[in-house]
C-alpha cells in the first residue's frame, strides 16, 4: 500500500482547495547509536511466560506509533515478450502516525493517518483477526468474493484486512506470525490486490496484482516487504506481465509532529468505526460486493469527505446516513471493466 503525492493531489482536487508546493522530504538517516536507544516499541524479547497468542498480539501492537516512512517499488522481471519493465524506481517519504483504533483482544485495527505540513489524510487501515474463517478475496473489475478459509492449519493463524481510504476493502489474506528474540515477522499467503494508487490512474496495462507480503516488526520500527506479480485478467486473457517488489520502511521518529493528525483522529474516531460497522455488515450480508467507481459522477471518497468534515465540526452522523450513503455504490453486478 503506498501513500503519496497521488492521494495529496486528489484531496486537494476534490475539495477545490488551491495548489500548494509542498517541500520536499528530508530523507531519512538513523545511525545505529539511535536505533540501540529506541527502546519505546511494543516489541521486546519473548518472554516465556507469553502465549503465542500473546506474542502475536505484540507484535500487532508494535505497529502503532509515530514513524517516518520510505516507499520503494521497482519492476524486476518481464513477464511477457516485448514488455519492458520501468527502469526508474517508485519512492516516496512521509510522516503517518499508526492508532490503534480497536482492540477486542481477537481483532486489532491499526488506522494510519499522514500528516504533511499542514495537510492531514487519513490512510489505509489494518484489520487483524485471529483465526478467521473468510477473507474477502479481491477478482479484479472492482469485485470482491467472500472466501471460506480451510480449518486445517487455521490454528494460530491471523487474518489481515487491508482497507481505502473510506475503510471500503482493498484485500485480505491469512499468515502465521514467526517470533525471534529480536524480531516478529507474519507473511501471508498469495493474495489478490486492486491496482496501488501510485498507478490505477496512469496504467490500464494490468488488472490486479498477485501478492506476498511480509511484516516485519522490530525495536526500531517495522517494513512492509512485497513480492508483487502485475497480473492481465480481462476479456478472456490471463497471464502475468512482470513482477515487482517493494519494500516500505517505519521508522520510529520523535522529529516528526502530529498535532494536526492527533486532533483529527480525537474528533473522528467515533465515525470511523461507525463506518467500519457499515462496511462489516455489508460483507456479511452479501458474498459478493461489486463497488462502482462513482455514482452521479461522485466517488464515495468524495462524497465520506463531507461526512468526515461534519464529524471534525462535532456534528454526529447517524449509522442509517453512513449505510445510505455506501448502498448506492455497492453494484448487484459486477462492473464491466474499464480499460
Amino acid at each position: 500500500m503506498t501513500t503519496d503525492r497521488y492521494l495529496i493531489a486528489t484531496l486537494r482536487e476534490q475539495t477545490r482547495s488551491p495548489p500548494v508546493i509542498l517541500p520536499g522530504m528530508k530523507r531519512l538517516h538513523l545511525c545505529l547509536a539511535t536505533v540501540c536507544l529506541l527502546t519505546s516499541s511494543a516489541i521486546s524479547r519473548s518472554n516465556a511466560a507469553e502465549t503465542a497468542f500473546d506474542q502475536d498480539r505484540r507484535a500487532i501492537l508494535g505497529m502503532s506509533g509515530e514513524f517516518a516512512v520510505e516507499f520503494f517499488f521497482q519492476e524486476t522481471l518481464a513477464l511477457q515478450p516485448g514488455y519492458q519493465v520501468t527502469a526508474k524506481p517508485y519512492t516516496e517519504e512521509a510522516n503517518e502516525t499508526v492508532k490503534v483504533a480497536e482492540d477486542s483482544g481477537t481483532r486489532i485495527v491499526l488506522q494510519h493517518i499522514l500528516q504533511v505540513d499542514e495537510m492531514v489524510v487519513k490512510h489505509w487501515s489494518q484489520v487483524w483477526t485471529y483465526q478467521a474463517d473468510a477473507i474477502l478475496e479481491f477478482q479484479g473489475q472492482s469485485k470482491w468474493l467472500k472466501k471460506s478459509l480451510p480449518t486445517t492449519g487455521a490454528g494460530g493463524t491471523w487474518t489481515q484486512r487491508v482497507t481505502e481510504v473510506t475503510d471500503a476493502p482493498r484485500y485480505e489474506a491469512r499468515g502465521t506470525w514467526v517470533h525471534h528474540p529480536d524480531s516478529s515477522e507474519w507473511t501471508s499467503q498469495l493474495t489478490n490486490r486492486p491496482l496501488p494508487r501510485r498507478e490505477y490512474t496512469t496504467r490500464s496495462d494490468y488488472d490486479l496484482l498477485q501478492v506476498t507480503n511480509r511484516h516485519t516488526v522490530t525495536a526500531a520500527g517495522w517494513s512492509h516487504e512485497q513480492d508483487n506479480t502485475k497480473w492481465v485478467r480481462r476479456e478472456g486473457k490471463d497471464f502475468p506481465l512482470c513482477r515487482e517488489i517493494g519494500m516500505n520502511r517505519y521508522l520510529r521518529t520523535k522529529d516528526a509532529e502530529f498535532a494536526k493528525a492527533n486532533k483529527y483522529w480525537e474528533k473522528t474516531a467515533v465515525f470511523w468505526s461507525q463506518v467500519r460497522t457499515a462496511w462489516d455488515e455489508a460483507a456479511l450480508a452479501d458474498p459478493q460486493l461489486t463497488l462502482l467507481p462513482k455514482v452521479n459522477d461522485r466517488s464515495l471518497y468524495q462524497e465520506m469527505l463531507a461526512f468526515t468534515h461534519r464529524a471534525e465540526r462535532g456534528k454526529p452522523v447517524t449509522d442509517a446516513e453512513i449505510r445510505n450513503l455506501i448502498a448506492p455504490y455497492l453494484a448487484a453486478a459486477p462492473v464491466p471493466h474499464q480499460p
